[in-house]
């Protein structure tokens, strides 16, 4: 049987070093337009979970105890 690899043949992806005075750029955010402001307040009046915003729904299920706790389950 044939390998496509011999053992210890690939040592790995190298990065190469950033010439000097290079630095990367990151764009930045400019503000909501107005329309986009009043439409986020309208939602979270409502409730509604918006966008960068924690939702407290999901927080609540993702960290509850897998099983249910109680005298039917054998928890307290």
């Amino acid at each position: 049987m044939t390998t496509l690899e011999a053992p210890g043949a690939r040592t790995g992806r190298r990065r190469r070093p950033a010439p000097p005075g290079y630095e990367e750029s990151v764009p930045q955010r400019q503000p909501d337009p107005p329309i986009y402001q009043d439409l986020l307040a309208r939602w979270a009046a409502d409730g509604r979970t918006l966008p960068g915003r924690r939702d407290p729904e999901w927080s609540r299920v993702a960290g509850s105890a897998i099983w249910p706790a109680g005298p039917l389950y054998g928890g307290e």
